[in-house]
């Protein structure tokens, strides 16, 4: 008998390596994706922005990155006690105006240079649903929990998004490799708060774009996140507790269907290796003044030091000062 429709999923497509520079954009399935491959200690530079929900969203952060376009105090706004970018998400957020300006024109500075260097772009679009700040007449990235009295609620045609994706692509392109590979995916996070009904026309507004602008593009594909959420697995026990997030089984899952179909099978062993160093690294001993905690962190030091030239530079850095640290306090 068979209790599932499993999703096959087998691109002839791009083979990341150690070598590889990977950014992520979008929403916070984006962060899922990016956190694993941190973990992994692959180069990635994830949500410069923040996250980041629809398609206008995207645009505008890929466009002032592609024009280096610095942020100007005139553009922050302050609530109550912090300043914020209606382009930014709340992370961003502080009292102080030039920590704000500072944080984010860092990152325009910093993604311009690393998105040269780019092997994949990874975007990930969450709803077409968008915010219009109605004092400002602006379509913003984030609402920051001000009262929903400021804004007015529009969804997007198609064709606005198959027009932000288009500009989207056209800028990466323009600014990255000569075969940089451009990924685009639909979050499977539900947003329930939309409304059931409202939620899925976003959706389908989405998916339905990014097939149309997909297929136009030798440069583009599409990973079905969502369908492996929605049609694979499709049972309410891969979501957390809210019932819209997947949870860790879920992410896991499609974590493996990328690794398997886009990361080089040569780099296996060594991400098996850097998983060790990190469960390692994890485990909590309780005595630190023993002979066998200074063997153990000696241990974890060679093992990071063989894995050196196998990674990126300074992939293990902060793990490294820490250890040595820990090493001169046990004495």
């Amino acid at each position: 008998m068979i209790f599932r429709t499993e999703l096959p999923y087998n691109p002839n497509s791009i083979k990341l390596d150690y070598k590889s520079k990977i950014f992520t954009i979008g929403s916070c399935f984006a962060t899922e994706i990016s956190n694993k491959l941190s973990q992994y200690k692959f180069s990635v530079f994830h949500n410069p922005f923040g996250v980041i929900f629809h398609p206008l969203a995207v645009e505008n952060a890929i466009m002032r990155i592609y024009s280096q376009e610095e942020y100007q105090s005139s553009e922050l706004f302050k609530y109550e006690e912090l300043y914020l970018s209606w382009d930014h998400h709340s992370s961003f957020n502080d009292i102080s105006k030039d920590r704000v300006l500072s944080h984010i024109n860092q990152n325009i500075n910093l993604a311009n240079k690393f998105l040269q260097e780019t092997d994949m772009v990874i975007i990930t679009l969450g709803t077409s649903f968008v915010y219009k700040l109605n004092q400002f007449d602006i379509i913003v990235a984030n609402c920051h929990k001000i009262p929903n009295t400021h804004f007015s609620k529009l969804l997007l045609a198609e064709h606005q998004i198959k027009t932000s994706l288009k500009n989207i692509i056209e800028m990466l392109t323009d600014m990255g490799k000569k075969n940089m590979k451009i990924f685009f995916t639909l979050s499977p996070v539900r947003h329930i708060k939309d409304g059931m009904v409202e939620n899925n026309i976003s959706k389908s507004k989405l998916l339905c774009a990014i097939h149309s602008v997909v297929e136009s593009y030798d440069n583009c594909e599409y990973f079905p996140s969502y369908e492996f959420m929605m049609d694979d697995l499709r049972d309410y026990r891969f979501y957390k507790e809210d019932l819209i997030h997947p949870n860790d089984v879920a992410i896991k899952y499609i974590w493996e269907k990328f690794k398997n179909a886009h990361i080089s099978p040569n780099e296996f062993s060594t991400m098996q290796m850097v998983k060790k160093v990190n469960t390692s690294l994890q485990h909590k001993i309780q005595n630190t003044h023993t002979i066998a905690y200074k063997k153990f962190l000696y241990s974890i030091v060679k093992n990071i030091q063989n894995l050196e030239p196998l990674l990126p530079p300074g992939a293990f850095k902060e793990e490294y000062q820490e250890l040595r640290k820990k090493m001169n306090d046990s004495y």
